[in-house]
């Protein structure tokens, strides 16, 4: 018997290195198409990357259209064959990765493609990168997950300054309440039970109240992590979303972290993500950052938890080289022309006739881009500005643009948080709509812009989302499209930021804001000129074009950016340490970040005051002596004075003795403040001892069981008065709310009554009606709002316009049907009947007990009847 055995004999000889990246190019067996030569901006960046070979953390900017990826190909390739290193190619998508790959090999670059889950890869093509004989293309989250399958020994980062929420997510615990209600509910309880939750605070939270993001107290959450490891733990037996991120956490992860929380979500993370524990992001020999816009205030170390990042000094080109040719090297051929539409800064268009302009738009141009800051804003606008029968399609936080929507006619394709990494040139898109300023993507980011109102760290953040978000469209020099802007708050950070942004869009910013005051005709007119390009669209390129080449202002660096840089070193030391639990050393570079931030931005310097003074606390507890609780003391004192003009510090215990005693931390939640202020109202009331029939009884049978919109009304005054609430008293005025109970300093409620309505869905109209109430009620008792306050909109109506929504939007307005009222009065009646019953004779000391026990069992006060009203916010109605 005759046996043959086939083996592939071939050479296993590695490839030929080179002296240097620049050195490689020449080497490297391009394919047809690809640059013949490098251009001077990429021979300056590969020359300056040999200076600096040393570092660890390297970083380097080009603009868009100056051959990045190909810098980035020819440095990993280059370490791939001179240092014999595993070299992975990372970036923020799919698509992106994929595009670098199909690049690399046009260059030469042997290149697999490792995108998606571990299990989607290709065998062969992982062994490819793991024997060193290819780079591997895949997004941040091959490295950035709870259990990465890859160990690269050296990085390139490509559009890093994209990377802050993939990265971040490894170690970040996001409990959705509509998904896990419960669990949101259990980790409320915890909070509130060891005092890292007000009272006053777990009411707004457990009633939906709740106007801004609430840091937890730090000290107290870490003392009481074991609790909260206990509510997690089970429900991990739900498999949640975020149980590869709490695996990746563990308990001494959890105790190091903040916990933020609003109405709809509870997010814990810490401050800065700790990748110096990260063992296949720290242990590479070096990991080069690269972008289009990098920044000066130290984002970048912060996003990724490097304590310093060295920089390659920005180098010039010449602008031609922008310009796309036949060798253009990287499908990066500059931006083209945007126009920048402010619909509202246009005559005649307001909130009720917006809507309806921005969807004619859509519909006229065929096809958009739209983009909002969540799921929830998407939604709404998506169902706001939709044409009728248009196609549709959502991209998700990683996700690529689908092919449907590229080759589609007409189509919409809707993302939430999504300003890179969707490239739609040419004649795919040529209309972008931008809702909202680019904020929010997580609840720290929302806690520092909203509540911390520390907008300077988060100005480079949001400026770089801007910019990327308005280029989608324009990918080629070529590209045209109009970017409608909609929002004040993205009105007002373009107005307000304009010197710090690149000339171009400095430029083309400017022109469409100069367009205010226009008509809806001739913004309509200017739109379809953008659309249809020809030579009117070429005489206004050529127009902004001058007025760039014209404008010699100088880039401002804005204020508190070297401060910011300065801080970010020592900012992600002290969060290390607390990684750590090194508490002593967490303070200690806290300080050091805390003397850095001087002359900076006051809001920002607050919260790491506090940091430290609660990481001081737990060194206290560790150590003891009164060295700790002093350092404490001072911290939270300095961040009192910081922290002056925001509200965020008053619901936190700043007193380091009280933190420290054992008592302190508690089962029983301490009793609300404003059941508490209710109870001593009713208890000191004349009708409690009065043996006269109620007075109050009859409107309010009279008028909540009745449609009759002054019947109604009166009853709803005679109601806050039975409630303890001092009632604004009615003048006629003409924008007068119907009816707000003020109950003193700790709550607000505000009444928009339609019980005669009989439409089937609320009008913004009657929305924006109610949304003046509360401001109504403070400028006539020339008192201030109190935090958590809310305004209710009852109505037999069950169903809310689509623009309605919009104008609610951020505001804590509730869609309220009479019956949730009636079952209040019904309480509230039970309850007096029982207090004059048991009480009428019994002096206020001796009745309290009682009132409060009655109230209680009757589930009458305020934090047991809330939930009945705010169930339902108008937006989501």
């Amino acid at each position: 018997m005759l046996i043959r055995v086939a083996f592939i004999m071939k050479n296993s000889t590695p490839a030929a290195g080179a002296e240097s990246p620049m050195a490689l190019f020449k080497q490297l067996e391009r394919r047809p198409g690809a640059p013949g030569e490098l251009r001077a901006r990429q021979r300056g960046v590969l020359g300056a990357y040999m200076e600096k070979l040393g570092c660890e953390d390297l970083a380097f900017e080009m603009p868009t259209g100056s051959g990045k990826t190909l810098v980035g190909c020819l440095i990993a390739e280059w370490r791939r064959r001179s240092r014999n290193e595993r070299v992975a190619y990372l970036a923020p998508t799919r698509q992106l990765a994929q595009q670098a790959a199909r690049l690399a090999e046009l260059y030469g670059v042997p290149a697999v493609d490792l995108t998606g889950t571990h299990k989607e890869w290709d065998p062969a093509a992982a062994l490819r990168f793991v024997r060193k004989q290819a780079l591997a293309f895949a997004t941040f989250n091959a490295v950035f997950n709870s259990s990465p399958k890859m160990a690269p020994q050296a990085l390139v980062l490509d559009d890093a300054h994209a990377a802050e929420s993939p990265v971040a997510s490894t170690w970040s615990v996001r409990i959705q309440r509509h998904r896990e209600s419960t669990t949101y509910d259990q980790v409320v309880e915890v909070l509130t039970g060891c005092g890292a939750f007000s009272a006053a605070v777990a009411r707004r939270l457990h009633h939906r109240t709740a106007g801004r993001v609430y840091l937890a107290g730090v000290a107290e959450t870490t003392l009481a992590a074991p609790k909260l490891e206990q509510v997690l733990e089970h429900a991990l037996v739900f498999e949640p979303r975020w149980r590869f991120a709490y695996e990746k956490l563990g308990h001494s992860g959890l105790a190091a972290c903040l916990v933020y929380a609003n109405s709809d979500e509870i997010f814990i993370r810490p401050v800065v993500p700790p990748t110096l524990s990260h063992k296949q992001f720290d242990d590479a020999a070096q990991r080069i950052y690269m972008s289009a816009t990098l920044g000066d205030s130290g984002e970048l170390e912060r996003a990724f938890g490097r304590r310093r990042i060295e920089r390659i000094e920005r180098i010039e080109g010449d602008p031609a080289a922008l310009v796309p040719d036949a060798e253009d090297d990287d499908g990066e051929a500059g931006n083209g022309r945007r126009f920048f539409c402010f619909p509202g800064l246009t005559r005649g268009l307001d909130n009720d006739r917006l809507p309806g302009f921005v969807r004619e738009q859509i519909d006229a141009f065929g096809k958009a881009l739209l983009i909002a800051r969540s799921d929830a804003e998407r939604k709404q606008l998506v169902e706001a500005v939709a044409p009728v029968g248009m196609p549709q399609w959502v991209t998700g936080e990683a996700d690529d643009a689908p092919d449907e929507f590229r080759d589609a006619k007409r189509g919409l394709l809707a993302a939430a948080n999504r300003y890179d990494g969707i490239d739609l040139p040419g004649d795919t898109c040529r209309l972008v709509v931008m809702h909202g300023c680019p904020t929010g993507a997580h609840l720290q980011e929302r806690f520092l812009y909203e509540s911390l109102g520390a907008d300077a760290v988060l100005n480079e953040r949001i400026r770089t989302r801007l910019i990327q978000g308005a280029g989608r469209a324009t990918r080629g020099s070529n590209d045209r499209a109009a970017i409608i802007m909609l929002g004040r708050d993205l009105e007002h950070f373009c107005a307000t930021h304009l010197d710090t942004m690149p000339a171009e869009i400095r430029t083309e910013i400017t022109f469409g804001m100069e367009q205010e005051g226009s008509s809806e005709a001739d913004l309509r007119e200017a739109l379809a000129t953008v659309s249809a390009g020809g030579d009117d669209w070429a005489k206004v390129d050529e127009f902004v074009r001058e007025r760039e080449q014209t404008d010699d202002r100088p880039h401002q660096v804005p204020e508190g950016t070297l401060q910011l840089q300065a801080a970010a070193r020592f900012e992600v030391e002290a969060a290390n340490a607390a990684w750590h639990h090194n508490w002593e050393q967490a303070v200690e570079r806290a300080r050091k970040a805390i003397e850095a931030l001087s002359g900076g931005d006051s809001h920002y310097r607050a919260l790491w005051q506090y940091l430290a003074g609660a990481w001081a606390v737990l060194a206290a507890q560790g150590a003891g002596g009164t060295h700790w609780v002093g350092v404490a003391d001072r911290s939270f004192d300095d961040a009192r004075v910081s922290a002056q003009g925001t509200q965020w510090l008053s619901e936190l215990n700043l007193d380091a003795a009280t933190l420290l005693t054992p008592n302190s931390q508690t089962e029983e939640t301490a009793p609300d403040p404003l059941d508490e202020w209710v109870i001593d109202r009713i208890t000191g009331h004349a009708l409690r001892t009065s043996m006269k029939p109620l007075p109050q009884e009859q409107k309010i049978r009279d008028g909540l069981w009745q449609t009759d919109s002054t019947l109604f009304e009166h009853g709803l005054t005679a109601l806050g008065e039975l409630m303890g609430a001092e009632v604004l008293q009615r003048s006629s005025a003409h924008s007068e709310p119907d009816a707000v109970w003020t109950f003193g300093e700790h709550f607000w409620l505000a009444i928009e009554a339609k019980s005669e309505a009989t439409g089937p869905k609320v009008a913004s109209k009657g929305v924006r009606e109610a949304l003046t109430h509360l401001n109504y009620a403070a400028g006539v008792t020339r008192r201030e709002i109190p935090e958590g306050s809310v305004i209710l909109f009852v109505t037999p109506q069950t169903g809310v316009a689509y623009d309605a929504g919009l104008v609610a939007t951020g505001s804590p307005l509730f869609l309220v049907a009479p019956e949730p009222i009636q079952q209040i009065a019904q309480r509230l009646l039970a309850a007096w009947g029982a207090i004059r019953a048991e009480t009428s004779r019994l002096e206020t000391t001796d009745a309290r007990p009682v009132v409060a026990d009655v109230l209680s069992k009757q589930q009458a006060l305020p934090s047991q009847w809330l939930a009945l009203v705010t169930t339902l916010p108008i937006t989501t109605a």
